[in-house]
């Protein structure tokens, strides 16, 4: 339950807007705004699993930027951490332990009503500028994609440093290894949840001084 009767009155139309934005923002080619079915079933043939241990996911999790926005999306919200091989292997599940990292890519998925609203890539190791530019490709559904600098980008929860085309998803490269992608009025609506929560709780926080 929310503790802030505006973030609660809030957080019904933020989730109505989001799910409006992913089923008319999106081509069938981008990953953002894709069904889960659709991406784990292409994941799955290429060798990739879903992580389906508790610690093991939790330690994945650790330190992602999503972690903090979790309770805005509310309860059609959902997580989903997948593992691919460099090399297309399917892995064993011995290899799958909590300290261990293979080499290949951990993908990390925020689902809203089974549509992806924000993915993040990890790489075992610094990604190539083959395998960002891939991805950017792959995410840009054909639309191309145009950088943003700081003086440009307008409100965001996580930030970012690119955006495709026509404006539906933003991406942040976050050190060498990662990047993140998620859908422009998903970004806007946290970080305006977020501004919002501040300004409630900042009376509170403040009082007695």
């Amino acid at each position: 339950m929310m503790k802030y009767p505006y973030i609660q009155r809030a957080l019904t139309l933020f989730t109505a807007s989001i799910l409006l934005s992913i089923f008319t923002s999106h081509s069938a080619e981008a990953r953002v705004g894709e069904s889960k079915e659709s991406i784990e079933r292409r994941l799955t043939s290429s060798g990739g699993i879903i992580y389906r241990d508790d610690k093991l996911e939790a330690a994945r999790r650790r330190g992602m930027p999503y972690m903090q926005y979790m309770e805005f999306l509310g309860s059609s919200a959902d997580v989903r951490i997948y593992f691919k091989s460099a090399d297309g292997r399917r892995p064993t599940s011995s290899e799958l332990e909590e300290k261990r990292v293979n080499a290949g890519w951990d993908l990390h998925v925020v689902y809203i009503n089974g549509k992806s609203v924000l993915e993040v890539y990890k790489r075992s190791q610094s990604m190539s500028g083959y395998e960002s530019n891939q991805l950017i490709a792959l995410q840009g559904g054909g639309s191309g994609w145009k950088k943003v600098g700081k003086e440009e980008a307008e409100a965001s929860a996580f930030g970012y440093d690119m955006e495709s085309s026509d404006g539906s998803v933003r991406a942040k490269k976050l050190g060498g290894d990662r990047i993140l992608f998620v859908d422009a009025k998903v970004d806007a609506g946290l970080a305006e949840m977020r501004t919002n929560d501040l300004l409630e709780k900042a009376p509170l926080s403040v009082e007695g001084f």
